[in-house]
């Protein structure tokens, strides 16, 4: 149910549910440690009392009724001698405290709990029916003087019993109970209004995130998201989400520029096409059918392999084909492609092969031959005399170079080169120069290899590097 509240409501009920939870203890245990603190206070004030009185008797004096908390006098016989403030004889019928025997301690203590009892409702007042502490203290048998030189009679023991009432402590309560019902909920509202403004204001950034994001479309991919100027996790959601923006306007204008490509590439076999079939229809008596259908094979030979290259580059990494890599010896790989180019390659051009030992590496047999073919092809197309093909083991896997003696890459067309359809001789035939893929696919091969496929500089000619991670 929660879960289909907003987010800064949620926050917000937490907020001020957890506010009422502890603003309610605290003021619950704030009540009670009042209530305690006041009620030890009477306690300690009917002790200090009882003593009050109890002197009073051993001093013989007179007991004056102006004492501040409720108490009786108990005489030796358990019967009420004298009892102060509202407290009655007729309220503690039925409930009086235990009287002191004669010989008991002159520093006798005691604390009783006494129930006052209701006398009716002529005799009812605030003591009626409750229970209350009793401190009680002990005056001995006392012998007082007359002034007129007669002795008075031994009179005592006498028990005193003080109430520690609890009406200041609840007077207490009284006062800060409104005070506690009505400032509590209204702190826990304010806990909760606060931390729904916090959450809207930091939700804001967040709003306007989305708000740019629903307005950036397939043609709209150079909007980016506003950055908060404050460097928090909001902050760093929009720099990742312009960052991600960036590799999908990216994306998009490669996907159009390699689908311009294709389509460009594509025209030219196919307008060739068909302008040899078209003439051939025309003219059937005059065309050689046997030459006008070499050339539309070449044609269709040409179609085919662009088809091929185009879908191995749009087909991307196959998550699969980890699991099927093998040991693959690049040493072994050289050597067999060279031996089948150094026939087409004839006299024009001379094809050695450095590879001593043998270079392990763990991936695709049949991918690792047309990379190394794609790199033969670009070689051979560039070079005036020689083509070098060698690998070697390093500390951290093994590297493999194709080298020629050709015109070389600038530097400034040595990451270029790798993208599809990239020709650094516009002027040349595209037969004779090539679709433009088979660097791209090279590169490509090698990234799916964990690899990485470079031109390096060189001091004639080109020089492609392939480093692949070992075994």
């Amino acid at each position: 149910m929660l879960s289909l509240l907003s987010t800064r409501l949620r926050t917000s009920l937490a907020a001020g549910l957890t506010a009422l939870l502890l603003l309610g203890g605290g003021a619950w245990w704030l009540r009670g440690h009042l209530y305690d603190a006041q009620l030890e206070a009477a306690e300690a004030d009917a002790r200090t009392q009882s003593h009050a009185i109890s002197n009073g008797f051993k001093l013989g004096r007179q007991v004056v009724d102006d004492w501040q908390l409720p108490y009786v006098v108990l005489g030796s016989d358990g019967q009420v001698v004298f009892t102060g403030g509202t407290l009655t004889t007729q309220h503690l019928a039925g409930s009086l405290p235990t009287a002191v025997p004669h010989l008991a301690p002159d520093n006798w203590q005691s604390v009783q709990r006494i129930t006052i009892g209701s006398a009716g409702a002529a005799a009812a007042n605030r003591y009626s029916g409750r229970t209350f502490t009793a401190m009680g203290s002990w005056s001995p048998l006392l012998r007082k003087e007359e002034e007129d030189g007669q002795t008075k009679p031994l009179v005592g023991p006498f028990t005193v019993y003080v109430l520690a009432t609890p009406f200041a402590a609840e007077a207490s309560l009284r006062t800060i109970d409104p005070v506690l019902q009505v400032g509590v909920p209204l702190a826990a509202l304010l806990v909760a209004l606060t931390a729904w403004a916090a959450t809207s204001r930091a939700l804001r950034p967040v709003d306007a995130i989305r708000a740019e994001l629903a307005e950036i479309g397939e043609h709209r991919l150079d909007r980016r998201v506003p950055v908060p100027r404050s460097d928090d996790e909001i902050a760093r959601m929009a720099r990742t989400t312009n960052a991600t923006l960036d590799r999908l306007e990216r994306s998009a204008v490669q996907q159009q520029r390699f689908v311009a490509d294709a389509s460009h590439e594509l025209r030219s076999p196919i307008a060739a096409l068909r302008t040899n079939l078209e003439v051939s229809l025309a003219h059937p008596e005059r065309t050689d059918w046997p030459a006008a259908t070499h050339e539309a094979l070449t044609s269709v030979e040409r179609l085919q392999q662009l088809t091929e290259d185009l879908l191995f580059l749009a087909r991307g990494s196959d998550p699969s084909a980890a699991g099927q890599f093998t040991a693959v010896d690049l040493s072994a790989v050289l050597r067999e492609l060279a031996d089948q180019y150094r026939p087409v390659l004839g006299a024009r051009l001379a094809l050695r092969v450095d590879a001593p030992e043998e270079v392990p590496v763990r991936g695709s047999r049949i991918r690792l031959h047309r990379l190394v073919r794609n790199l033969l092809d670009n070689a051979q197309r560039h070079a005036a005399a020689e083509v070098v093909l060698s690998t070697r083991r390093t500390a951290y896997g093994a590297v493999l170079e194709v080298r020629d003696d050709g015109p070389g890459v600038p530097a400034q067309d040595r990451e270029r080169i790798f993208e599809p359809f990239t020709r650094l001789d516009e002027a040349r035939s595209r037969d004779a120069g090539g679709s433009g893929l088979g660097l791209a696919i090279a590169a490509d091969i090698a990234t799916r290899h964990g690899g990485t496929l470079r031109a390096a500089h060189a001091p004639r000619g080109a020089r492609f590097v392939l480093e692949l991670p070992s075994a």
